[in-house]
């Protein structure tokens, strides 16, 4: 398996008037191979992207995603509202 994505940046807040620890990966998602299918690549993407950002947190965590192209900022932010880990899946994109 090849990887499908890069990891650009990782920082990490403390929020104490919450008593919470925020944690924010910026990544690139790399293009598909040129026989596969644009969407599969993409869902196998972001389940790559979810095991891989969620390896150190707890099933009661709370997970938002937010995505946007930095190469065309007129193309809108999309998210996924916050929610439990146990609740967040590739499925949701």
């Amino acid at each position: 398996m090849s990887q499908r994505f890069t990891v650009d940046g990782e920082s990490t807040s403390r929020y104490s008037r919450f008593n919470a620890t925020g944690t924010q990966l910026t990544v690139r998602l790399l293009p598909p191979p040129p026989d596969s299918d644009p969407i599969t690549h993409f869902i196998d993407s972001m389940s790559d992207l979810f095991e891989y950002a969620l390896r150190i947190s707890d099933v009661s965590d709370m997970v938002g995603v937010k995505i946007s192209n930095e190469e065309n900022m007129q193309d809108k932010t999309i998210g996924i509202s916050f929610r439990r880990r146990d609740q967040l899946s590739a499925d949701v994109i």
